[in-house]
């Protein structure tokens, strides 16, 4: 008879987490991971954790590849990320590194990541041309954007350069290295 409470007690546990997880999920879209974490912190056990999160993948309520598919799509409508920063962003909600990298490869193509990086820099930028300093900076925002150095490079290489007296021009990776 102890036994049969035991099982009950289990099944009201897991029912708990499903219906926690499904309250969460309408709100926006989580990583099993995420929801793993929020089970976790509420109390539940590992194992009532794991089988409301098996239940759920196996319903097709909880999927991590759409779900860092769909981060990916949200991302670059906002325009302000570059490749970097959506696999760490990725990787902090629990997406293993194999699935990031696949998402980017398929979802993030070169050409729409140096467009973006393009139309920020426009934006931080007055019109004219740039001294080193102006440049520097932007590097640095474009960096810690997530844009990868050779999109950044491509990016600064396309815009005008003024040579102030005691300014040294930008120079990107490789240039002006002697061997």
């Amino acid at each position: 008879m102890r036994s049969k409470s035991k099982e009950k007690g289990a099944e009201l546990g897991e029912e708990q987490a499903r219906e926690k997880c499904l309250r969460l999920l309408s709100r926006r879209a989580h990583s099993s991971a995420e929801l793993g974490e929020k089970l976790r912190a509420a109390g539940f056990t590992v194992k009532v954790t794991e089988r409301a999160l098996a239940g759920l993948t196996e319903s097709g309520l909880l999927d991590d590849e759409e779900f860092a598919r769909s981060w990916v799509a949200d991302r670059k409508l906002s325009g302000g990320s570059g490749r970097r920063k959506l696999a760490w962003e990725l990787r902090r909600k629990g997406i293993g590194r194999s699935l990031i990298a696949q998402v980017l490869a398929e979802d993030l193509e070169e050409e729409t990541e140096l467009s973006q990086a393009m139309e920020l820099a426009r934006k931080k930028l007055r019109e004219g041309a740039l001294g080193a300093a102006e440049l520097a900076r932007l590097r640095r925002f474009l960096l810690g954007r997530g844009y990868g150095f050779e999109v950044v490079d491509k990016v600064l290489q396309s815009l005008p350069l003024r040579q102030n007296a005691g300014e040294t021009p930008y120079l990107t990776r490789g240039e002006g290295e002697t061997s």
